[in-house]
């Protein structure tokens, strides 16, 4: 029986990739390279809390040999820890294995009544949870936040997504996205409380009083007048005079005096 020229180039080749492959799971690792993205100025992930999720799935990438490393389960665990949004790892014929790690980017911070939930929006609108390690600086909402319209528990709303039953989440996420935007509104209301009526009441750093919010129908133009009202309106000494500002009408701020 003729082989052809093509065959036997074909067989070659599969024989010349077993015998590289099998070098190349016999290669001795190194420490690992790991690149954490800090690019959008959070600190979830540090190389050190990669390094323990490693040791707990039993890598110590010493005296451990390439063909042990296994990419889908190490990138699948990463994506499981606080902070994480991508991981990518990869492996070279140095023995080196690359980790490049992306983070989540939270924009709030809400805690649901009763204090016993506490989670973050990240800038998609989905749920993240805290990290042990990091405490990120952005608007805080709490108060009147319940534990969702169908009368869910606090252990499913934790565990599930469940939590998109929480119907302030919307105008959470909504106003939450303008303070990603407003450098002014950002650094000047710490904390953003729903009342019994479901509505917002914003907390100045600056200034004795309550600011209405309302809803978030128009926030972008509430926004724009209560950065104003700070900024060109009121005279900073005279900001103790009012107890609240109510910008939940279209075309005006009211004030009341104490």
């Amino acid at each position: 029986m003729k082989i052809s020229a093509w065959s036997l180039f074909v067989i070659g080749a599969m024989l010349l990739v077993g015998f590289v492959d099998g070098d190349y799971k016999a290669i001795t690792c190194t420490s690992p390279e790991i690149n954490i993205d800090k690019s959008n100025g959070h600190g979830f992930v540090t190389e050190e809390l990669v390094l323990e999720e490693m040791r707990n799935m039993g890598y110590s990438f010493t005296n451990q040999l390439m063909g042990d490393i296994e990419v889908d389960r190490i990138e699948k665990s990463l994506l499981n820890m606080p902070g994480i949004k991508n991981a990518e790892v990869f492996k070279f014929n140095s023995g080196v294995v690359k980790i490049d790690i992306t983070q989540r980017k939270p924009i709030a911070r809400v805690i649901m009544k009763g204090g016993l939930i506490s989670f973050y929006l990240d800038e998609t609108g989905e749920k993240m949870p805290l990290s042990e390690h990091y405490v990120a600086k952005v608007p805080i909402f709490n108060g009147e936040i319940k534990e969702g319209r169908n009368g869910y528990s606090i252990k499913e709303l934790y565990e599930n997504d469940s939590l998109k039953a929480i119907s302030e989440l919307d105008d959470i996420y909504e106003v939450a996205q303008l303070f990603e935007k407003n450098k002014f509104m950002s650094a000047q209301i710490v904390q953003i409380y729903f009342n019994q009526d479901q509505e917002m009441e914003m907390i100045p750093r600056v200034g004795n009083q309550r600011i209405l919010f309302g809803d978030s129908k128009d926030a972008d133009i509430k926004f724009k007048k209560i950065t104003r009202f700070y900024t060109e309106v009121i005279n900073p000494k005279e900001l103790n005079l009012y107890d609240t500002l109510n910008s939940k009408y279209i075309n005006q701020i009211i004030c009341s005096k104490r």
